[in-house]
């Protein structure tokens, strides 16, 4: 078997909020998009969740979306600066940096940058 790509679809309460989100603070460019989802050309999708989602419900969020940049301490500047709240900022672990901050429906996002 043979995988031709990954695309990363992310559960979300308000897909206008959160495509709001994607467009104009990461800058994601919408591919082909319908009044339940949303594909952006970067390779991750918006879907709206079916059911609501209680606040405390933490396994909803298992998913981590990584933005591999080729400067996460640049990007990093750049969200902060358009009011991105960053929960882990620019870590070096050895062989990659990391950064890591939360969209508006509360799913994980990380930059990452390898050498």
């Amino acid at each position: 078997m043979r995988f031709n790509g990954v695309m990363a679809m992310v559960m979300v309460q308000d897909i206008e909020r959160a495509t709001r989100f994607y467009c104009g603070l990461l800058g994601f460019t919408i591919q082909e998009e319908q009044e339940e989802w949303v594909i952006f050309q970067e390779g991750v999708g918006l879907s709206l969740s079916p059911d609501p989602v209680p606040d405390v419900n933490l396994a909803i969020n298992a998913v981590l979306v990584t933005l591999v940049v080729d400067d996460v301490r640049a990007a990093y500047q750049e969200l902060t600066q358009k009011g991105v709240a960053f929960m882990l900022p620019p870590t070096e672990d050895g062989t990659a940096v990391f950064a890591a901050f939360r969209d508006t429906e509360n799913n994980l996002l990380q930059l990452m940058q390898t050498s």
